[in-house]
């Protein structure tokens, strides 16, 4: 696969991500923006449910989410305020934005008094559209654009694919790659299927992961992959006695390629954001607000090997 088109975008802000369950508090990214959210006895504003819909003539968003009760969100687009609400008694949140021609990246400031500082959230969401002019032929993109909640340090979670899905087999799926610019990686997927995920890179076995509530499943690396272009494979491997259980071997295979490192004066903390878009992956590449940079590399169904 051949890169077919480069788009660059200054943007302003960027966070930390954090998400709960098996394997994924774990935290081995190398490059982490400096932590605004962690606050004793402050909740962040986290987002929880977001949905991109048609109202009329419009293309809409819908984001909700939980902060401390009482408190003010502030939502911005890449550092612009769009939209403010207060959380309610319950701590939850939520609004509807109008969806723009661009980029989006879009973060949530909460304020929870004259005498508080404001917090910042511990999420970004990013919509990032599908090219206007693109001349990828062999592309197949089924959404508008894609959505997606990331930060360093943690796993991305893909809302919206432009490809309408993920490279899978069967119950297993395998459908983000993490990394920072000094090689620590996270792989994530999906199974309906309860039991462990085992993730080779050019057919060595490199370590294993459990699957967590939900079905999803976080594979975390530090430095182990070398660079280049590889094979990542993850096979599952069900839990004894596991319902529905596959009786023949399950793996999902794709191409990954960990680009070059940003230069210094590329990673000095401006926040600015480039896709590098292929016909069966895109790579979403950022610099992190105090330097330091982070890509998140997301499949078609048809990348799977």
């Amino acid at each position: 696969m051949v890169a077919a088109l480069v788009l660059a975008i200054v943007l302003y802000g960027f966070i930390q991500i954090s998400e709960g369950g098996d394997d994924e508090d774990r935290r081995v990214m190398i490059d982490p923006a400096p932590a605004t959210g962690a606050m004793i006895g402050v909740k962040p504003a986290s987002f929880l449910q977001i949905n991109e819909f048609r109202d009329g003539e419009s293309q809409r968003l819908r984001l909700s989410g939980e902060a401390e009760p009482g408190a003010v969100i502030v939502l911005t687009n890449r550092g612009e305020r769009l939209r403010q609400t207060r959380v309610n008694d319950l701590g939850q949140w939520g609004v509807t934005l109008n969806i723009e021609d661009g980029p989006m990246v879009l973060e949530a400031q909460l304020y929870g008094g004259e005498d508080r500082p404001s917090v910042r959230s511990e999420e970004t969401v990013f919509r990032l559209p599908v090219p206007e002019s693109d001349d990828i032929a062999t592309a197949n993109y089924t959404t508008p654009a894609l959505i997606m909640v990331t930060a360093p340090g943690g796993p991305s979670r893909v809302i919206q694919s432009p490809f309408g899905g993920a490279p899978t087999s069967g119950p297993l799926s395998l459908s983000v790659i993490d990394y920072d610019f000094r090689g620590g990686v996270i792989i994530t997927g999906t199974s309906s299927i309860p039991g462990r995920v085992r993730i080779y890179s050019q057919n060595a076995a490199i370590g294993e992961t459990g699957i967590g509530v939900g079905g999803r499943w976080n594979y975390i690396a530090g430095r182990i992959l070398p660079r280049g272009q590889l094979e990542i494979r993850a096979e599952l491997i069900p839990a004894a006695g596991a319902l529905n259980a596959p009786t023949e071997p399950i793996s999902v295979s794709v191409p990954f390629n960990f680009l070059r490192p940003l230069s210094e004066d590329e990673t000095d903390g401006s926040g600015a954001l480039s896709v590098n878009f292929e016909p069966l992956q895109w790579q979403v590449r950022r610099t992190l607000i105090g330097g330091g940079g982070q890509s998140t590399v997301i499949f078609s169904p048809d990348a799977a090997e």
